[in-house]
């Protein structure tokens, strides 16, 4: 019998993400990406020690692929350097790239990832917020430097808690098919500009 080809833990991960991109996150067990891999079952549990451990990683890429390609960061840093109106500008530009990120995955991938083992999902969700704290940070650079915002809108909330406020509705929006996050873009205009 001859022994199966050495593979990096990098080359198994690409595997496993193309796969949820073409079948859905549900496709994703550590036989299938073996056989895929043409490996031996062992060899995937040497860099995953459990199926969970997997899907983290893989929901992790997810995350930082999309963010990636709706170029958030490189926005950020772009577009918060003291102008009138940037914070908005920037989280439409942001709702914008990420939907249309988004839209290059499977549909179901946001609704299966709800739908992992407790353990999973606890992980994938430790991944998420990763990722997310580099949006927040970007949001927040902007609302410090958008000079439109009002004073007393400034004194009533602080930073980090209204950019975390602004990027949970906005990723709420986009989950429920309104990437325009019309009402919520419309409520911050109301709460904070003259």
């Amino acid at each position: 019998m001859g022994s199966k080809p050495a593979i990096t833990r990098e080359a198994i991960l690409s595997v496993a993400y193309e796969r949820a991109q073409r079948e859905g996150m549900a496709s994703l067990g550590i036989r299938t990406i073996a056989n895929e891999c043409g490996v031996a079952i062992g060899t995937i549990y040497n860099y995953f020690p459990d199926k969970a451990s997997l899907v983290t990683e893989v929901v992790a890429r997810f995350w930082h692929a999309a963010i990636e390609e709706a170029g958030v960061l490189t926005q950020a840093e772009e577009s918060s350097e003291g102008s009138e109106g940037t914070l908005m500008v920037y989280c439409r530009c942001l709702a914008q790239g990420l939907t249309e990120s988004l839209d290059r995955f499977q549909a179901s991938w946001l609704r299966e990832a709800a739908n992992l083992d407790a353990r999973s999902l606890k992980r994938s969700r430790e991944a998420e917020e990763e990722c997310f704290r580099g949006i927040c940070e970007g949001i927040a650079r902007h609302i410090e430097g958008d000079t439109a915002i009002r004073a007393r809108a400034r004194e009533e909330f602080e930073t980090e808690q209204l950019a975390n406020f602004i990027w949970k509705g906005m990723f709420a929006s986009i989950k429920m098919g309104d990437p325009s996050c019309k009402t919520l873009f419309t409520l911050l205009e109301m709460a904070l500009y003259d």
